[in-house]
């Protein structure tokens, strides 16, 4: 229970970090670079001293479809040499490249912030943020668990009770997943390093090859109609072809959601073959935990089910709605599962 309130406050400061600063809240701005291809970055940081929390969100792309990420793509990995634990560990140059010139802003605003109270130091640090933001806030909050490597950011990761990092949207960042040194794991067990990711959300995935080959997909002529009676007994399965039978979050209940059927059960138009298409292999991968937000074959969105999904069970789906990939719909899914959480709470 205590988890919610804190990933309702990440989809929220994730919207709101494209708005301008309100009250106690202040943007920090990181300038484009146009011969690497990095994009400008706004930080919004702000105290909320009621949950003893200090929350850095970072903004994504301004617009959320592919011509905006197009631009990111022409970056090669790069190694995260004196920021990473792990140098041979390549990570996307575009985002390593923000992500450095990000430490000194950030550290001297939580200078700032423990100097004005400094009771702070009992607070937890949040680092979230949507799209290229959550992707920058993967490689921060991995800077500050660094062992060894030292700057003027991650000497400030004690002066915190926990840190924890929730994404939304995310791209892939790295060449091996990030996550939690290998030898802390007891002593950041409450940290939280999640990656929401919406089933079909195309950002999620998206590389150069990948990009490409959904444009192939986009141009390609529709598949042939069948009959729903041939497709059997048991039905048209997901075009996606994400098989998360892992379960939900929630770990003493792992059932098997049902297959999403292709069309509406109402509708007219007749189900698509069982066609399968092709992604080239990945390169990068997401980092954290990452936990796949669907709708089961209702499709009602008051249905949404929180599944967690491997790194290697993304790597062969196809994600193509660009509307997935929007921030407020994230922000209403985390509220509708928190709300279920606490009803079903009061109930058992």
């Amino acid at each position: 229970m205590p988890t919610w309130p804190l990933l309702c406050l990440a989809a929220q400061y994730s919207r709101d970090a494209y708005e301008k600063p309100q009250g106690k809240e202040r943007n920090s701005f990181v300038d484009a670079d146009c011969r690497l291809g990095t994009k400008a970055m706004v930080i919004k940081s702000v105290p909320v001293d009621d949950m003893n929390t200090i929350v850095f969100a970072i903004r994504g792309t301004t617009k959320s479809n592919f011509v905006d990420w197009a631009v990111n793509l022409h970056t090669a990995p790069t190694s995260p040499q004196g920021f990473l634990d792990d140098s041979g560990n390549l990570c996307h140059g575009g985002f390593l490249d923000v992500a450095r010139k990000m430490v000194k802003p950030v550290a001297a605003r939580l200078r700032q912030l423990l100097e004005e109270n400094p009771s702070r130091a009992s607070c937890s640090l949040l680092i979230t943020g949507h799209s290229a933001g959550g992707a920058i806030a993967a490689l921060l909050y991995a800077h500050m668990l660094s062992e060894t490597v030292k700057s003027e950011l991650n000497i400030l990761t004690g002066c915190f009770k926990r840190i924890h990092m929730v994404s939304f949207g995310a791209p892939p960042v790295s060449l091996l997943p990030l996550s939690k040194p290998p030898n802390s794991e007891r002593r950041l067990r409450k940290s939280l390093f999640l990656s929401f990711i919406n089933e079909g959300d195309p950002v999620s995935r998206i590389e150069k090859a990948y990009l490409k080959s959904l444009l192939e997909l986009y141009a390609s002529p529709a598949p042939k109609t069948t009959n729903q009676a041939s497709l059997g007994s048991k039905g048209p399965t997901s075009t996606s072809k994400l098989n998360l039978s892992l379960g939900l979050i929630k770990q003493e209940q792992r059932p098997k959601l049902p297959p999403r059927p292709a069309t509406s059960p109402t509708s007219k138009v007749k189900a698509v073959s069982n066609v399968i298409w092709k992604v080239p292999a990945a390169t990068l991968s997401n980092a954290g935990r990452q936990v796949i937000l669907r709708v089961p074959c209702n499709g009602r969105q008051d249905g949404v089910r929180a599944c967690i999904a491997t790194d290697e069970q993304l790597r062969g789906v196809v994600f193509g709605d660009v509307m997935m990939h929007m921030m407020d719909l994230y922000a209403r899914r985390i509220e509708t599962l928190a709300k279920q959480a606490v009803t079903a709470g009061f109930k058992s």
